[in-house]
């Protein structure tokens, strides 16, 4: 315990000479403009404060700009118009859309002028999604993959010792987990369109065509046709209809705030959230891989999370202040230290080799789940996932679409009739845009 308080006291030292460094005119700014409050934002404001104490002429200015979406809308029309930060966080949806402009700087291009470390150090999923046309584009900051959590109290209160890993094993012990705990249902789900790509690519499906958007920009989506959609779908409704699964509509808090106060005895949820979820519950939390719609699990996982974008300012001196920020950000202890703190795993293969990490994730098995899923998948265009320039937009639209379906609007091959046009149309309208 007292190697892991090294690491905190670090950063919790770095708060207050962080405030003496901003007081120092003499430093030369880089402006950082970032995704995530509560725990994560303290995370995040902890590594800025650690390296604004490391040195004595580079101040980060850390702003947070609101979550994924928002902070999207707004990177979008700042930094073309020189307004933005040096910079920048952002979910790994937007990555497609980044690398058709000419306002960022790959990752790559800066490590080959500077190689303070490998790109063979960074997880291969990872390199496998940031990696386009042979330029890796960003840092992986936070990433993150869905997972499963349970109640491990609710589990040994009912006499279930085996994790499901299929959704018929968790309708087969449904009934058993609601009699033999206090739990009102065995499960309950946000619609969250995330987890709808990650159980798709699982089941062995791509959502659009052209291998998802790898080899060619897609131009419609498949999980309508290919099969895939309807058996996610409709797995999904049945655990609804059936009353294993309570269906919290797209109210994702309320998903996960169901869970901590013992309502439901499983849920699904980002890696992201392992510290809130622990600390905030009141009995032994569970991590497991998430289960798949198929009769058994597939090692086919997708990675989400955020990552930290360069700025092609044409200021040298900013950019090349702003890149000491980002080795840091990148370097082991920062990552491990960050890792501990949230429940993100570290991109940095290096972080794991840090002794307080190490001996955290001996003692903290949950904290392993969703790394240890990552590093069984197959690497492809398909765990590669959804890759398009409206991938937000089509996320959307399939949650509205899949709580319309989920509410007996209408069928299965209406709700994916409905998906596929308002989703093709938005892949039409970007791709012509593009072409423009």
């Amino acid at each position: 315990m007292k190697k892991f308080l090294s690491l905190a006291l670090v950063l919790v030292l770095a708060l207050g000479f962080a405030t003496m460094a901003s007081a120092e005119t003499e430093k030369r700014t880089v402006t950082f403009w970032h995704c995530s409050g509560g725990t994560i934002g303290e995370a995040i404001q902890a590594n800025v404060d650690a390296f604004n104490a490391s040195q004595d002429e580079i101040f980060v200015d850390a702003i947070y700009q609101g979550g994924y979406d928002d902070s999207l809308i707004k990177i979008k029309a700042a930094v073309p118009a020189g307004e933005g930060p040096d910079v920048f966080h952002i979910f790994e949806m937007a990555t497609a859309y980044l690398a058709n402009v000419d306002w960022v700087v790959p990752f790559s291009d800066m490590l080959e002028k500077d190689p303070f470390m490998s790109l063979d150090d960074i997880n291969g999923a990872m390199r496998n999604y940031y990696t386009v046309d042979g330029k890796f584009l960003c840092l992986p900051f936070n990433p993150s993959s869905p997972i499963m959590y349970y109640n491990k109290t609710a589990f040994e209160a009912a006499g279930i010792t085996e994790v499901p890993t299929t959704f018929a094993e968790i309708e087969a012990i449904a009934q058993q987990l609601v009699d033999g705990s206090d739990c009102q249902y065995a499960m309950g789900l946000s619609i969250y369109g995330w987890f709808f790509e990650a159980l798709l690519v699982g089941s062995g499906h791509y959502y659009v065509d052209n291998e998802n958007g790898r080899v060619a920009p897609a131009t419609k989506i498949e999980y309508d046709t290919n099969g895939g959609g309807q058996m996610v779908m409709e797995a999904w409704k049945r655990l609804v209809d059936e009353g294993v699964c309570f269906n919290y509509g797209v109210d994702n808090d309320s998903s996960k705030a169901a869970f901590m106060a013992g309502d439901t005895a499983i849920t699904f949820e980002s890696t992201a959230q392992l510290t809130t979820i622990t600390n905030g519950s009141s009995f032994e939390v569970g991590a497991a891989m998430l289960p798949s719609v198929l009769d058994e699990r597939v090692d086919r996982a997708i990675i989400g999370g955020g990552n930290l974008w360069l700025v092609n300012t044409g200021d040298e001196q900013r950019m090349a202040d702003t890149w000491e920020f980002m080795k840091f950000m990148a370097s082991p202890e920062p990552a491990a230290a960050f890792s501990m703190a949230t429940g993100y795993y570290a991109a940095n293969a290096r972080a794991y080799e840090v002794e307080e990490y190490v001996q955290y994730l001996d003692e903290h098995p949950n904290a392993k789940v969703a790394l240890d899923q990552l590093n069984a998948s197959e690497l492809s265009n398909l765990t590669g996932s959804l890759f398009t320039g409206v991938s937000p937009e089509l996320r959307q639209i399939w949650q509205e679409e899949m709580d319309l379906y989920l509410q007996d609007a209408y069928s299965i091959e209406d709700a994916l009739a409905e998906c596929a046009e308002r989703s093709n149309a938005a892949l039409a309208a970007y791709n012509a845009n593009t072409a423009a």
